[in-house]
């Protein structure tokens, strides 16, 4: 990450996260937030009233007097009836809003992802661990508003149960405060269950990526000949064990710490029972008095505990909130943030890339290291990459290639140094206004299961079912076979999984991702970045000729740059300008001639090719 670049603070519960939570949580519905709550308090002042109603029942049945007691026992049994149904009428409105809740966070998440402008937030470890902890809580997050309001209704239920305690005795009131210690501990095993969580975050992530390999057919052939299934179900087994090593040994330490905050107020509702008991004994209270208190002291130790534990969902929520505003704060760098040691951050406005390019691209001392990698990957590099060229990218596997092509399309930012487009650095240009001015094609490309018609036109969204426009893509990524051979032609749908779908060989699929980089006219980048590894090299030569020729014109209108990169020197010997890199470094650059004629690394390069080619790997 750049060094101008502020790190967000790791994420931890706090005042912010808290107004973060109730905002978003609200925002999911009022009404029926409202509704709940009129509802699980109205179930509270019901159920707490039910101790009232039991005092005048046992007092009137003691007394004989058989009306007042069965009036008293109606109360019960209405209080009781209607605390039952609230209580499920708003269980329901609240597993409602639950949901609600959960499918707004799951949609900010996507949201947060999507805008982020570069791949920073799925290469670093610290922010893949936050983005996994989030996923995997936003249940959890989801009951943020659910869970304040039965924080609400039983703040509710203590004001009415303390104000019957003390009409008993004002001694009656020091009972809550043998709660205390539960209180107390409840941050102690919240802390538990959030570390738990963090602990089994690596250990989780193995074992996802294990079942993915056991479940997806992409892995299966390789599992199967290599007879790989059984010791990847050992491992999968061990990271569960070592998951499930950690939530028991802290669900133990967690359970014993509630215990021993229970064992203190059970002290204090021993000693409730005893002052009422000893009242009673001297006529200073009823019967009625002595069965409300045995009934309302219970109340306290669920109230306390159903406190201890709504502060402990508090502060889980709270957490994953702050991990929400964490990745946020990761989404939103700032597009143009530079800073001195003696100046502060200034944050500077975006600018808009040029409609045509002059000079060109220049990379000035540009170096960029992957996070959590100790190497960089490119290495103080210095290259012009001029305006109207065709510049091909070559070298071994590991030189810096694929992190050059990434760092031209604003995926990463370099960490020293900088990428200037017509002498405008790109660390100032508006991201989503410079990718709409690029195009590109990615060996390691994603497989969209749409029809053919849209997995092309997603390369351009205003002409997604534009077939003119997706046919001529096509028929420039010399991908117009992968339709014609399919049975239903551009409205194949794609993926052997779905209803008719087909599925495509591995160069047929690539073809299609070229033609999503073909869809966009005049890019003012191109970037092929071994777009055609599952094609055979004449063929890749073929279509590399045809996108020079037909880029051309276009060239010469908007001095737009193509970039490829290739392990193949022949198919990149009519370009421009050819880079070999080394170690993140260039080492050579020119033209093929230029190359051929210094008898270095390229020339060594292209010959040891070319003999491959003509002799075969032994001739």
């Amino acid at each position: 990450m750049p060094a101008a670049m502020t790190e967000p603070s790791r994420p931890a519960p706090s005042l912010l996260a808290a107004r973060r939570t109730l905002r978003f949580a609200w925002a999911a519905d009022r009404r029926l937030a409202c509704w709940t709550f009129a509802l699980l308090t109205g179930q509270a002042v019901a159920a707490s009233l039910a101790g009232l109603w039991l005092r005048a029942f046992a007092d009137a049945a003691a007394a004989r007097h058989y009306l007042p007691a069965l009036l008293a026992g109606l109360a019960i049994a209405l209080s009781l009836t209607i605390a039952a149904a609230v209580e499920y009428a708003g269980n329901r409105t609240r597993m409602s809003l639950s949901d609600r809740t959960q499918y707004l966070l799951n949609r900010r998440l996507l949201e947060i992802i999507g805008r982020s402008p570069t791949l920073a937030i799925h290469q670093t470890p610290a922010h893949l661990r936050e983005l996994e902890l989030l996923q995997l809580e936003s249940w959890e997050f989801a009951q943020a508003v659910p869970a304040l309001i039965e924080a609400i209704t039983i703040a509710v239920q203590v004001v009415v149960t303390v104000a019957l305690l003390a009409s008993i005795s004002p001694l009656m009131l020091i009972l809550p405060l043998f709660g205390l210690p539960a209180l107390a501990l409840s941050r102690q095993t919240a802390g538990l269950f959030n570390l738990g969580n963090e602990l089994a975050a690596e250990p989780s992530r193995r074992a996802e990526m294990l079942y993915y390999l056991a479940a997806n057919s992409s892995a299966a052939a390789e599992l199967r000949l290599f007879r790989l299934q059984a010791e990847l179900m050992r491992r999968f087994g061990a990271e569960h064990a070592a998951i499930r090593g950690i939530h028991v040994g802290l669900a133990v330490r967690g359970q014993l710490l509630r215990l021993l905050g229970r064992s203190a107020f059970l002290a204090g509702y021993l000693g409730a029972l005893a002052l009422v008991t000893y009242l009673a004994a001297r006529r200073q209270v009823s019967i009625g008095t002595v069965a409300m208190t045995a009934v309302l002291a219970g109340q306290v130790l669920i109230l306390l505990t159903g406190s201890a534990e709504h502060a402990q969902w508090l502060r889980r929520t709270l957490t994953t909130a702050a991990r929400q505003l964490y990745l946020e704060q990761v989404a939103a760098v700032p597009v143009a943030e530079r800073q001195t040691a003696d100046a502060p951050v200034v944050h500077l406005p975006a600018s808009k890339p040029p409609v045509v390019l002059r000079d060109g691209i220049r990379l000035e001392a540009v170096s960029y290291r992957y996070p959590g990698r100790v190497e960089p990957a490119i290495r103080d590099l210095t290259a012009w990459l001029p305006a109207a060229a065709t510049v091909a990218l070559v070298g071994d596997n590991g030189a810096g290639k694929s992190t050059l092509v990434g760092l031209l399309a604003g995926l990463c930012r370099p960490d020293s140094g900088q990428i200037q487009i017509d002498g405008t650095n790109l660390a100032d240009l508006d991201p989503e206004a410079w990718r709409l001015r690029i195009s590109a094609g990615f060996q390691d490309h994603a497989r969209f299961e749409f029809t053919i018609q849209r997995a092309v036109g997603l390369g351009l969204l205003p002409r997604l079912d534009d077939q003119r426009a997706v046919s001529a893509a096509l028929h420039d990524a010399a991908a117009a076979d992968v339709a014609r051979s399919a049975p239903a032609g551009l409205r194949t749908q794609l993926g052997a999984g779905w209803p008719g779908g087909v599925d495509l060989s591995g160069g047929q699929w690539q073809k299609l991702a070229i033609g999503r980089a073909m869809m966009r006219p005049e890019p003012l980048l191109l970037l092929l970045d071994e777009p055609t590894a599952a094609i055979d090299a004449e063929a890749e030569h073929e279509l590399f000729a045809r996108w020079t020729r037909a880029t051309r014109a276009s060239r010469q209108r908007t001095g737009a740059i193509t970039v490829l990169v290739s392990h193949r020197l022949a198919t990149v010997r009519t370009a421009d300008l050819i880079l070999v890199l080394q170690d993140g470094r260039i080492c050579e650059q020119g033209s093929h001639s230029d190359l051929m004629d210094s008898g270095g690394r390229y020339a060594a390069l292209f010959d040891l090719q070319a003999r491959a080619y003509r002799y075969g790997p032994t001739g």
